[in-house]
């Protein structure tokens, strides 16, 4: 049986607009976490991630995708609602 071969995940460069935009969209989600009282390594066992995941992508070392961006918020009770900018 021959093994699919290795997939290697490249980090890149992220503009300042998408930076600031998960900045924003983070923000929200960490303020959330601590209104509710909820610990991250909570957070991470209601997402079934590793133990630092939520970390992490608090702290923006690593950047959750649309999937993981939209099962954080549900684990939280919110959900995002795109709007025009003011």
């Amino acid at each position: 049986m021959q093994l699919p071969p290795i997939r290697v995940v490249h980090t890149r460069q992220v503009s300042s607009e998408e930076q600031k935009f998960y900045a924003d969209l983070i923000g929200e989600l960490v303020s959330k976490r601590k209104q509710l009282g909820m610990s991250q390594a909570e957070l991470n066992d209601r997402l079934g991630m590793s133990e630092a995941m939520v970390a992490k992508w608090e702290s923006m070392a690593r950047l959750p995708g649309a999937f993981f961006l939209m099962c954080w918020a549900k684990a939280l009770g919110i959900k995002f609602v795109a709007k025009e900018e003011a």
